[in-house]
C-alpha cells in the first residue's frame, strides 16, 4: 500500500471512530438533560459525571487520532506491519463502543465508576499493543506514558471502590462519588496533557 492509500485507509476508519465518539458524546448529553422536563431535569450527580465523562473523552479521542497520524502518516515507522493497522484500530474501535456504553451511565456514579474501569483497561491494553507493537522510538512514547498514567488511576479507583463496598448498583453517597470522579478525571486528564504535550501539540 502507498502512502497515499495509508492515508486514505487511516482517514476512513479515524472517521468511522468519530462518529461512535460523536454518537458517544450525544447519548451523554441527552443523558445529562430530559428534554421534556428541561433545565430543572439536570442534577449534581448527572452533571459531576458529565464532566467526568467529557475530561476522559476528550484526550482520548484527541490522543487516538494523534496516536494514528504519527504512527502510520506522519512517520516512516518501517518496521510497523500493515495489519498493525487493523488491530490497531480494532482495539480503538472497542475503545469508543465502551464510551457510548459510559455516555449512558450519568445517573448512576458506581456503575458508571466500573465502567470507567473498563474504559481505561481497554485502554491500557491498546497501550500495552502500541507501545511494543506499533510505534517506534527508544524514548517513553506517548502511548507509554498513557498506559502508566491509566494504571495508575485504575489501581486508584478500583482501591477506593473497594475500601468502601461499592460495586455496580450501589448508590450510597452518589454525589460525593460523582464529585471525585470528576475530580479524579480531571486531574488524570490535566497529567495527561502535561505530561504528553509535545505529542498532543507538536512543534
Amino acid at each position: 500500500m502507498n502512502k497515499k492509500g495509508m492515508e486514505n485507509s487511516i482517514r476512513s476508519l479515524a472517521n468511522l471512530y468519530t462518529v461512535v465518539i460523536a454518537a458517544a458524546l450525544s447519548v451523554a448529553v441527552i443523558s445529562t438533560i430530559d428534554i421534556n422536563a428541561g433545565l430543572t431535569s439536570i442534577s449534581g450527580v448527572s452533571m459531576l459525571l458529565f464532566v467526568a465523562f467529557l475530561a476522559t473523552l476528550f484526550p482520548f479521542f484527541h490522543g487516538a487520532l494523534r496516536h494514528l497520524d504519527d504512527v502510520y502518516i506522519e512517520n516512516e515507522n518501517a518496521h510497523v506491519s500493515r495489519s498493525a493497522l487493523i488491530i490497531d484500530f480494532a482495539l480503538l474501535f472497542m475503545h469508543a463502543l465502551v464510551f457510548l456504553a459510559l455516555s449512558q451511565l450519568l445517573k448512576k456514579p458506581s456503575d458508571f465508576a466500573w465502567l470507567l474501569i473498563g474504559v481505561l483497561t481497554v485502554d491500557v491494553v491498546w497501550g500495552l499493543f502500541t507501545s511494543f507493537g506499533a510505534s517506534s522510538g527508544s524514548k517513553l512514547s506517548a502511548e507509554a506514558k498513557w498506559t502508566i498514567i491509566n494504571f495508575v488511576f485504575i489501581v486508584v479507583v478500583l482501591a477506593y471502590l473497594v475500601a468502601n463496598d461499592i460495586y455496580v448498583g450501589s448508590m450510597e453517597s452518589p454525589i460525593r462519588l460523582a464529585g471525585l470522579l470528576a475530580i479524579a478525571a480531571l486531574a488524570r486528564s490535566v497529567i495527561d496533557y502535561l505530561w504528553c504535550r509535545d505529542f498532543y501539540f507538536p512543534k
